[in-house]
């Protein structure tokens, strides 16, 4: 597990040597819908719960590689309240594609849980990174606990 603080000294080190964190989101995103792929068959349905940080922005990547699969994407919040310029503009060309999107503005929205009679093949949690700090607020509190218990 990687600590936050190693995690921003990653961050530093690739924007030292030139790497911009759009190439890294995007690169993250490619490898997030690989592992979607290594997962599920082409077709099956997958539920991308994001936050409106930069684990969300990798997930929005990560949609756009996936259309061959029956993507949804909750955004936990409003897109304007989406932390950082390139999730921001992730999300922008997420919507702008074939894919479900949702804003979720409170935990009755969600939809999803243990009593979920059609549930996806898979769910992808990119709702909270390493800078996450504190407890989980709503609708991301209710979010991670229906995710665990769909588990």
């Amino acid at each position: 597990m990687i600590t936050a603080e190693r995690m921003a000294e990653v961050d530093r080190n690739t924007a030292a040597l030139g790497v911009p964190r759009a190439k890294l989101m995007e690169s993250s995103g490619n490898a997030l819908a690989r592992v979607v792929r290594d997962n599920c068959a082409p077709g099956a349905s997958v539920r991308m719960v994001c936050g409106r940080g930069n684990n969300a922005g990798d997930a929005f990547v990560a949609a756009r590689f996936l259309a061959d699969y029956d993507v949804q994407v909750d955004l936990l919040g409003r897109p304007s309240t989406i932390r950082t310029e390139i999730a921001r503009d992730n999300w922008d060309a997420l919507a702008a594609t074939q894919t479900e999107t949702r804003v979720i503005r409170d935990s009755t929205a969600l939809g999803f849980g243990s009593d979920d009679s059609d549930p996806p093949d898979l769910f992808v949690d990119a709702m909270v990174g390493t800078g996450v700090t504190g407890a989980l607020r709503e609708p991301a509190a209710t979010a991670a606990r229906r995710l665990s218990a769909a588990a």
